[in-house]
């Protein structure tokens, strides 16, 4: 058997769409349909949104990140997460909503990040250097592909054959990721084990630099209204009546795809533009692309105004991840980047992880329509810094 640095780059492409589509498939499942199935059996706002929590799996991964460097294998640690997300995707529809289901979120979200971890170790060390343009593309175009899946198609599924059903197509996924994983090679023999990385040392090295208390504020805020109402658009659809089929179609097919066109046009926008002047005008369509379901909640518009305003909210979206992943590229030394990218990606997502935590709360206390002008005015905050950091940011 071939190792996996002397996997054709056809072999190679094939097995990282398929690693990233398992990557993918449960973080759309905890953060997309979970939200629509816990509503669906009449579970508080509140609730959900405190289910968010979860979420603190991704942000926190990078601890236990040097266990999986140091002890067996990737191999194994991939075959052990993913085997634990097959069993718990098949738990969840035999359970009766209430604690064990939110215990079983939990641990569906701990398995998929540390799957996370030992996916892109593996990824990096079987990838040759000619070939980590191709592999990215084909990674990100497969995880944002699993979340479709995740979030419309096992929708779609369970609104015409059931929720057991649903969930166990999607458990039947991660069971072909196990079986596949058990014939690629251990790379015992070949992988170097990394020093334990202090990262309290490299924050300190990274506060060093000018304004970093301005640049790390801009970190935490610049992504917060989006973030925020991602957390509750779904919860909002259900309580507008629409069906789980409509809802995964829109919010997530159409949706995710139109995500893709808008970091396709922001990363073109960065290129020409340059990052500071990107991160403000992209900022800005990025709070505006909020005002649709504000405006639609406001006035209880109709089916082709939340149309409307699902596809705007997730151009907008687009638009506003591709200039934040560069302007956080930007700020990383490149002697420590992997380091110092995995701090700032926890920066923001622990940000956005305790605003969808609340996010129940406050929808629930004051009503859709509030919640989601918040989540416009949430995003104003980061722009006001960014002038403030001009020089400090490539332009």
């Amino acid at each position: 058997m071939t190792t996996p640095r002397t996997r054709t780059p056809l072999a190679l492409g094939a097995l990282a769409a398929l690693l990233y589509f398992s990557e993918g498939l449960p973080y759309g499942v905890v953060k997309d349909l979970i939200p629509v199935y816990l509503r669906l059996h009449h579970v508080e706002l509140k609730s959900i949104g405190l289910l968010n929590v979860a979420g603190f799996a991704w942000v926190l991964k990078f601890l236990w990140s040097p266990a999986v460097d140091a002890t067996v294998t990737y191999r194994r640690w991939i075959a052990g997460a993913v085997a634990v997300i097959a069993l718990t995707l098949a738990a969840i529809p035999l359970s009766p909503v209430g604690p064990i289901v939110y215990g079983l979120v939990c641990i569906l979200a701990l398995a998929s990040a540390t799957q996370d971890v030992a996916v892109d170790a593996f990824t990096i060390q079987a990838t040759p250097e000619r070939m980590l343009g191709p592999v990215n593309s084909i990674r990100v175009t497969a995880y944002r592909a699993a979340m479709i899946v995740a979030g419309g198609g096992v929708l779609a599924l369970a609104g015409w054959a059931g929720w057991k059903a649903a969930f166990f197509a999607a458990a039947s996924v991660a069971l072909v990721v196990f079986v596949v994983v058990q014939f690629l090679r251990d790379d015992r023999d070949e992988r170097l084990v990394r020093d334990r990385i202090d990262f309290v040392a490299a924050f300190r090295r990274w506060a060093q630099r000018p304004r970093a208390g301005t640049l790390l504020a801009i970190v935490f805020l610049y992504r917060l209204g989006e973030l925020a109402i991602v957390s509750i658009v779904r919860v909002y659809w259900v309580d507008r009546g629409y069906s789980p089929a409509e809802i995964g179609t829109i919010t997530s097919v159409i949706g995710v795809s139109v995500s893709v066109a808008g970091a396709v046009a922001g990363g073109a926008i960065v290129a020409r533009l340059g990052l500071w002047r990107s991160l403000l005008l992209l900022g800005i369509a990025q709070t505006a692309s909020n005002l649709g379901y504000a405006l639609v909640a406001t006035f209880a518009a109709g089916r082709w105004a939340i149309y409307a305003a699902a596809i705007v909210e997730n151009f907008g979206y687009g638009l506003g991840t591709a200039a934040f992943l560069a302007f956080l590229m930007s700020l990383c030394d490149r002697e420590r980047a992997a380091t110092e990218y995995a701090l700032l990606t926890a920066a923001f997502n622990a940000t956005g992880t305790l605003m969808s935590a609340a996010s129940g709360y406050i929808a629930q206390g004051f009503g859709y329509a509030a919640y989601f002008w918040l989540t416009v005015f949430l995003g104003v905050p980061a722009l006001l810094l960014l002038p403030r950091v001009r020089r400090e940011i490539a332009s």
